[in-house]
């Protein structure tokens, strides 16, 4: 199942190719493990486009990618130092190794649910932008969003968005275009529709930070054994 949490060890393994994104830094880096301890990773010392050693500062986050047989699994870590590797000729990353990974299905974001406050803008076959609307998101993933609406709206329609209160980023401002709007009944019989839009132009630290933070929810509500 896509979005499943997994420990840690039970999926990384040494010779694993792994690829990391560094802070900020939109340019992915290829690896591969090295060695394990209870602690931490050793991966290959990855080289940038230029064929220069990448050494990240100290304490720097880290989101990886690691490969496996059918899917792949992502994870959040953090850099610990550089060593060189007794008897052989290359160094390696050390990094703080994780709890838990998620698998991370044919490179497709998960949605979780959430409850954030948006603020929608409608923009109709015209161009013209509509007043203003306040509602509750439903599910939230790394590139989109599913939130509540007392109205239909037309798939392909553009929505200027609000999120607001995802931490690390605060409220999002992003353009999005509706791909579904499905019909549902609230507890009272009213009708209801559950719109999903898909993100335009985010970028991968404001992607990256929506990830980190679902990954943490998603966390959190295993551990009080609620379905995500």
């Amino acid at each position: 199942m896509a979005g499943e949490l997994l420990k840690a060890g039970e999926i990384l393994k040494i010779g694993q190719r792994v690829e990391f994104y560094v802070g900020d830094d939109d340019e992915k880096y290829t690896s591969r493990i090295e060695d394990i301890t209870k602690t931490e990773l050793m991966v290959a010392m990855p080289m940038n486009k230029q064929g220069v050693p990448v050494i990240p500062m100290s304490g720097e986050r880290l989101y990886a990618l690691a490969a496996g047989e059918t899917c792949r699994y992502r994870f959040f870590t953090k850099y610990l130092g550089s060593a060189r590797v007794d008897g052989r000729n290359f160094s390696v990353w050390k990094v703080a190794i994780p709890e838990e990974v998620e698998r991370h299905q044919n490179r497709q974001f998960v949605r979780v649910r959430v409850n954030q406050r948006v603020q929608i803008r409608v923009i109709d076959e015209d161009g013209q932008i509509k007043d203003p609307q306040m509602t509750q998101s439903v599910d939230l993933s790394g590139n989109g969003l599913c939130f509540l609406s007392r109205n239909p709206i037309r798939i392909g329609n553009k929505i200027a968005l609000e999120i607001f209160d995802i931490p690390d980023v605060g409220v999002l401002e992003v353009m999005s275009h509706v791909v579904r709007c499905t019909e549902v009944e609230n507890g009272s019989g009213a009708r209801l529709y559950h719109v999903g839009v898909g993100f335009e132009q985010l970028s991968r630290t404001t992607v990256n930070k929506i990830v980190r933070y679902l990954f943490a929810v998603q966390r959190k509500s295993i551990a009080k054994g609620f379905e995500l």
